[in-house]
C-alpha cells in the first residue's frame, strides 16, 4: 500500500498520478504498486513538483530490532524470484567486517599480558624502596612464565612490613639482586605487554622510580587495574582488599603479601571477574 500526498502540484503531474493511483482527497493518492513502478513514479514527482511539496509513505517489511537499548530498523535484502524474503545478517557490510577485524586484533593483542606485584618498605614511592618483585606472563592458555626476586636496598625494612610480608633484611641482603639487575630483568620480562595489577598504579610508580634510580626507563604502555574492575562489578563486599575479593571467589589465599603469590591471586580474581 502506497500513500502519496502532494501540495501545489502542477496539473500535468496530477494527471500522471491519477493514472496509477486513486485520488481519495485533494492531493492525497492511494494505490498498490510494485517497487519498480513506485520508484519511477516518485522520480517523476521529484522532477515535476517544482515549488510544491510531496510525501510518499509505503508499507515495508523492515522490522524494529533492539541494538544495545536503541531501536533500529532491520532491512530485508534483495532475493531472487521464488525465494523467501530474508533479512540482512549481522556483519554483512564492509564496515561491520572492519569492526570485527578490529575487535579480533584487539583481542589478539591483549591475549598476552603481565601481572605485576611489588612489596615495598612503605607506601611513599619517593622515599621507600622495592624489596620484592613478582611477575606472571599470561598467554592464551594460561601462565606462560613467572619471575620473582628480592631487591637489595640499604633501607631498613620496618618491623610492621617484616611482620606483614615475612621478608627480613637478612633475606634481602643474602638472596636479593641489585636494583640495576632487577630493572634489566623487569624490562626484559614485560616488554611491551599490557600490565595488569591490583591497584596497579601503586606498583607502576615504584617500578618507574626504581628505573630512575639506575638511569633506565621501565616503559609501561598500557595498564588494567583489577581493583577498579572489582569495585565496578562487586557491590556486596565489606572492603576491596586483595584477600577479601579472593575469599569472595573462594580462592586459596596462601601467603598473601608476597609478590608472586599476590600475582597468582590477581590472576585468579581477574579470571573470575571476566566471567561476571
Amino acid at each position: 500500500m502506497i500513500v502519496l500526498c502532494v501540495t501545489n502540484c502542477p496539473p500535468a503531474l496530477r494527471g500522471d498520478l491519477s493514472k496509477w493511483m486513486n485520488e481519495v482527497n485533494t492531493g492525497v493518492y492511494v494505490g498498490k504498486l510494485n517497487a519498480k513502478v513506485r520508484d519511477e513514479l516518485w522520480d517523476r514527482v521529484c522532477d515535476h513538483i517544482k515549488n510544491g511539496q510531496a510525501t510518499m509513505v509505503h508499507s515495508t517489511t523492515w522490522i524494529p530490532v533492539d541494538y544495545e537499548g536503541i531501536t533500529l530498523m532491520k532491512k530485508p535484502f534483495a532475493v531472487k524470484s521464488g525465494e523467501e524474503s530474508s533479512f540482512l545478517q549481522p556483519g554483512f557490510s564492509k564496515a561491520a567486517k572492519y569492526e570485527k577485524l578490529k575487535h579480533l586484533k584487539t583481542g589478539k593483542e591483549v591475549q598476552e599480558y603481565v601481572i605485576v606485584d611489588v612489596e615495598t618498605t612503605g607506601l611513599d614511592y619517593n622515599q621507600d624502596k622495592i624489596i620484592e618483585v613478582g611477575l606472571l606472563k599470561i598467554g592464551r592458555d594460561g601462565i606462560k612464565e613467572q619471575f620473582q626476586c628480592f631487591v637489595q636496598t640499604d633501607k631498613v625494612i620496618p618491623e610492621n612490613v617484616a611482620n606483614l610480608t615475612g621478608i627480613t633484611n637478612e633475606m634481602i641482603q643474602q638472596q636479593g639482586i641489585t636494583e640495576e639487575d632487577a630493572v634489566d630483568k623487569i624490562i626484559e620480562f614485560i616488554g611491551t605487554d599490557l600490565i595488569v595489577g591490583y591497584n596497579v598504579q601503586f606498583d607502576i610508580r615504584f617500578l618507574q622510580k626504581l628505573g630512575e634510580r639506575v638511569g633506565k626507563n621501565i616503559t609501561i604502555r598500557k595498564t588494567k587495574d583489577v581493583l577498579q574492575i572489582a569495585r565496578r562489578e562487586l557491590d556486596d563486599l565489606k572492603d576491596y582488599k586483595l584477600e577479601t575479593v579472593a575469599s569472595y571467589f573462594s580462592l586459596d589465599i596462601g601467603d598473601v603479601h608476597r609478590a608472586l603469590e599476590d600475582c597468582m591471586l590477581v590472576y585468579g580474581i581477574y579470571n573470575e571477574l571476566n566471567k561476571c
